[in-house]
């Protein structure tokens, strides 16, 4: 469900006082890309520091007869700090320029904002979780709209060889397994820099730490910030190494427990699993070797073992630092 709210300026209202107005509000011009008539300008804020943003805010000017109208509109998933940012909008073109205004709330009421507040390290490992949701339904859509329906792209294996690995299906499989080790990387990382950022046992990894010359231009620079420059020494493929680097972090928060358990029936745990894919993927990407057994049965396993790792990570942060984990992707 999204928010919305309309701000109507009165007559004679200079136009590049409020896009002055706007951008001191800290929103950037975006293209419109549907080419919709009568927009004057589209416009969107988002807070890229400190995890304050889920979805951001987004802003449309209109012109109606004499009037110039405002619409802002928050998206479902919207953060605190962004319904935050909306009101403040709305109440700074309603305080300097008068007229009125309108939100879903009703005529002249602002939107009710939640008072529970997340804390940033929650919200930054929420966002975390919910980038690799998205992630995660780009290969499920594939898999579920891929079209393959000539004789070589038979569902199982042969046994001869060089037949089956020219199935198409089964190099289409194999090309998956890098991009979901890498998403399932990128998701640590992420989740890493996060505790890095807003726990207190990040001095002793700073002091280890030897940047590059290039590392300290581009931390300097501002190109990157140091918690990610630290991070990217580090490897976050194999569930023992993951494990240990979060050990670094803090010593009694314990990945490694929950992905050892079990999973369903299975007698292998995710942490086997996860590995046997990480080596896959070294396989597939360093010698080009396509792993036959693959079928589509078995990758939506695979895409399925990330998925519940991931989640066992992020409740074991939740337990761990003491927030209830979010799920409202």
């Amino acid at each position: 469900m999204s928010f919305n709210s309309e701000n109507i300026l009165p007559e004679g209202t200079s136009y590049n006082k409020l896009i002055n107005l706007i951008n001191l509000l800290g929103y950037t011009k975006k293209r419109n890309q549907f080419k919709i008539q009568g927009v004057l300008g589209s416009y969107f804020w988002y807070e890229h520091k400190n995890y304050r943003s889920y979805v951001g805010v987004e802003l449309d000017i209109y012109k109606e007869n004499s009037n110039i109208l405002v619409y802002t509109r928050t998206r479902a998933g919207r953060s605190y700090w962004d319904l935050e940012h909306q009101n403040k909008t709305i109440k700074y073109i309603k305080d300097y320029f008068k007229g009125s205004f309108s939100t879903d709330e009703g005529k002249n009421r602002y939107f009710i904002i939640d008072e529970n507040v997340p804390t940033e390290l929650e919200a930054g490992l929420f966002i975390a979780r919910w980038v690799y949701n998205n992630a995660l339904i780009k290969p499920k859509i594939y898999l579920d709209s891929r079209n393959l329906k000539s004789d070589i792209s038979r569902e199982e294996y042969t046994g001869i060889s060089f037949i089956d690995e020219l199935n198409p299906r089964f190099f289409s499989n194999n090309l998956l397994i890098p991009y979901l080790v890498a998403t399932w990387e990128d998701y640590l990382k992420k989740s890493f820099i996060v505790l890095l950022k807003y726990t207190d046992n990040r001095d002793k990894l700073f002091k280890e730490a030897r940047f590059s010359v290039n590392n300290l231009k581009d931390i300097s620079a501002g190109n990157i910030s140091i918690e990610k420059a630290l991070v990217e020494k580090f490897s976050f493929q194999r569930p023992q190494i993951v494990a240990e680097n979060f050990k670094k972090l803090d010593e009694k928060l314990d990945i490694f427990t929950v992905l050892n358990k079990p999973i369903s029936n299975r007698k292998s745990s995710l942490f086997n699993s996860i590995e046997e894919t990480v080596d896959l993927r070294n396989t597939f990407v360093h010698e080009g070797g396509i792993d036959v057994s693959i079928n589509d049965k078995k990758l939506k396993v695979i895409i399925k073992d990330f998925e519940i790792a991931v989640d066992r990570i992020y409740d074991r942060f939740g337990s761990y630092y003491n927030f209830e984990p979010n799920r409202d992707f």
